[in-house]
C-alpha cells in the first residue's frame, strides 16, 4: 500500500525525518488563535530560498505539486501564497526572489497593461545589482517609484481586482494532502504605497499628508479590500496574511498618528471581512512596532510576524499584547542563521521554545524569511531541532 504524500516525501539529508502529519486546523489555528497548547509549536515562514526548498526535497521545483510537498514534507501546516496588487509590484521588481512560489500566469489585458506601466518605469531605476557569488540581486526602490505625482497615478492603469490570477487558490485544494492549508498574502496596503511610490518620495509626501498620499492610499486601500473579497470567496483560503512592513531598526517608519489616521481603518475593514468566514488575521511587519502593538490588539489582528529581533523582544512584546495574539518569530537572520553554525541554531532555538512556547500562542519562524544568505544547515537545524524539542509540554526555560 502506498504511504499518503507527506510519508514519502521525506528529504534527503535531515538528521530528524518529518513523518508528523500537517494539521492546519488543529495545531496552527489552535496557537493563532491562542487557544492553548496544540500538540507541538507550528513551523512558519514567509517565504524560503528556492534552493534550500529543491535541496530538501531532492529534486527541482517546478509547480505547485512540488511547492506543496516542500511544504508538506518539511513539517509546515500551510503554504504561503501572494495575491494582490504586491503581485503586480512583484513583478516589476524582485518577484523572481520572493521565495515563494509565482504561477507563470498568462496575465489579462488589464493586468499586463499594469504590468508593463511599472516595468517601464522602474527599468529606468537599475534595481538589478550583481553579487558577491556571480548571480543577481534586485531591491525595491529607494528614490523614486513609478507613481511619483497626480499625473502618473492619473496614468496608472489599474486592473479590475477581479481580473487577477486567483487560479493557485483555486486549483490548491486539489493537491493539499490532508490537513494542510494555504495562507495569502494579500490586503498590502502600506507597502504597496512605498513600492509604487519609492521609499524617499512616499516618506515625504507623507509627511506632508500630500494629496498625491492621500488618493494614492486610498485607491491602493480600496483595490486590496476588494482583493480580500475575491480570496475570502475561495474555499481553500485559510487565513489573510497583510504583508506591511511599518518599522526599522527603531521604530516606526512613520508617525502612529499617520498610521492611525490613514491605514489602521482598512486594516479593521479587513478584519471585519474574515471574521465572517471564522479566519485569521495576521501580520508580517519588520522592525521595531513595539509603539503600536496596542493598536494591533485592538484592531483584531490573530498574529504578528517576525517580531524583528533587530529592534524587538519577544518577551517584552508578550507583555505588551497579553495571551490574545500570537506571536511568530523570531530566531535572528544575522547570528544564528546567516553568520552561525547549525549547533549554534539549534541551541538559539532551543532557548526560543523553552521561553515562548509554554502555553501556547507562539509559533517558531525565522526573523523575516529563509533567504539566499542562510546556509541549508542552519535551515535544517531550526527545523530539526524544532521538530524535536517542540513538543508540548514544554518546560519554560
Amino acid at each position: 500500500m502506498q504511504l499518503p504524500l507527506q510519508h514519502r516525501l521525506i528529504a534527503q539529508g535531515s538528521e530528524v525525518a518529518s513523518t508528523d502529519r500537517p494539521d492546519f486546523q488543529g495545531r496552527l489555528l489552535t496557537a493563532v488563535f491562542c487557544r492553548g497548547e496544540p500538540d507541538r509549536v507550528p513551523l512558519v515562514e514567509a517565504g524560503i530560498d528556492l534552493a534550500v526548498k529543491e535541496r530538501f526535497l531532492g529534486r527541482p521545483i517546478k509547480g505547485m505539486g512540488d511547492e506543496v510537498a516542500f511544504w508538506a514534507a518539511a513539517g509546515y501546516d500551510f503554504v504561503p501564497l501572494s495575491a494582490g496588487l504586491r503581485t503586480i509590484i512583484d513583478a516589476a521588481i524582485h518577484q523572481d526572489s520572493s521565495g515563494r512560489f509565482e504561477a507563470d500566469s498568462h496575465d489579462a489585458p488589464s493586468v499586463a497593461a499594469a504590468k508593463r506601466f511599472a516595468v517601464r518605469r522602474l527599468s529606468q531605476r537599475k534595481l538589478t545589482t550583481q553579487n558577491d557569488s556571480g548571480g543577481t540581486r534586485t531591491w525595491a526602490p529607494e528614490g523614486m517609484g513609478f507613481i511619483t505625482s497626480s499625473d502618473d497615478l492619473d496614468a496608472y492603469p489599474w486592473p479590475d481586482p477581479a481580473d487577477l490570477d486567483y487560479s493557485i487558490l483555486h486549483t490548491i485544494g486539489d493537491v493539499l494532502p490532508d490537513g494542510m492549508g494555504a495562507i495569502p498574502f494579500a490586503g498590502a496596503i502600506f507597502s504597496s504605497v512605498l513600492l509604487m511610490m519609492g521609499m524617499e518620495t512616499a516618506m515625504i509626501e507623507m509627511a506632508h499628508e500630500s494629496h498625491l498620499f492621500q488618493a494614492l492610499t486610498a485607491k491602493v486601500a480600496e483595490f486590496q479590500l476588494e482583493v480580500v473579497r475575491h480570496v475570502l470567496a475561495i474555499p481553500a483560503t485559510g487565513g489573510i496574511w497583510i504583508n506591511d512592513d511599518l518599522g526599522h531598526k527603531t521604530g516606526l517608519l512613520v508617525s502612529p498618528r499617520l498610521l492611525r489616521k490613514y491605514l489602521f481603518p482598512h486594516y479593521r475593514a479587513i478584519r471585519d471581512l474574515t471574521a465572517t468566514r471564522g479566519l485569521p488575521l495576521l501580520l508580517h511587519s519588520d522592525g521595531r512596532i513595539s509603539e503600536i502593538l496596542g493598536d494591533l490588539v485592538d484592531l483584531g489582528f490573530n498574529a504578528i510576524h517576525p517580531i524583528d529581533p533587530n529592534g524587538m523582544d519577544m518577551e517584552d512584546t508578550r507583555r505588551r499584547v497579553g495571551p490574545r495574539m500570537c506571536l511568530i518569530g523570531n530566531l535572528s537572520l544575522g547570528y544564528p542563521l546567516g553568520l552561525g553554525t547549525p549547533s549554534d541554531v539549534a541551541r538559539e532555538t532551543e532557548a526560543l521554545i523553552q521561553k515562548m512556547a509554554p502555553g501556547g500562542g507562539y509559533c517558531l519562524s525565522s526573523g523575516n524569511s529563509i533567504p539566499d544568505y542562510v546556509p541549508y544547515e542552519n535551515w535544517l537545524a531550526m527545523r530539526d531541532t524544532a521538530l524535536r524539542v517542540g513538543r508540548y509540554p514544554i518546560r519554560r526555560a
